[in-house]
């Protein structure tokens, strides 16, 4: 009995701890930096892309050249906002499925009081991201992210 009475409360503690790890504003907060980090990438607004990742952002993805080898393409915050003002009048990339909206997922993995991992995906360009989140100075912002093209259908 003693030890069902120490297991229970050990468990009581650690799922305790858990679900206080991740509030419902937290949730919204985190949803909301990845929806402007994609969103406004789609949409070519850079002050919504600014709000929702860190200005030490580090974004990259892992390719192959015509010989199979692979290589690494690391991009900055300052080139993402680049490359999203260049989507104002439309996204440069191929449209994968012109007859739809842009829709994206947004999954939430993992989240302490301090950090986060999520997963975003949107089958109209073709990608994914797993975004890595802190919040800094009070706001839930991406710091990393490493992505990569959906696999052809």
């Amino acid at each position: 009995m003693k030890k069902i009475m120490i297991l229970t409360t050990t468990m009581m503690i650690c799922f305790g701890t858990i679900l206080k790890a991740q509030t419902k504003n937290d949730s919204v907060a985190i949803e909301k930096a990845c929806r402007d980090y994609v969103e406004g990438w789609a949409t070519g607004d850079i002050d919504r892309v600014a709000k929702g990742v860190s200005p030490e952002l580090v974004k990259l993805t892992v390719g192959k050249d015509k010989e199979g080898v692979c290589f690494t393409n690391n991009m900055s915050a300052s080139l993402l906002l680049l490359v999203t003002k260049m989507n104002k009048k439309g996204v440069m990339g191929k449209d994968l499925e012109p007859d739809k909206a842009f829709k994206l997922d947004v999954h939430i993995y993992d989240v302490t009081p301090d950090f986060a991992l999520v997963k975003t995906v949107n089958t109209k360009y073709g990608f994914f991201d797993y975004c890595e989140l802190a919040k800094f100075n009070g706001e839930w912002r991406i710091f990393n992210v490493l992505w990569g093209w959906l696999p052809e259908k």
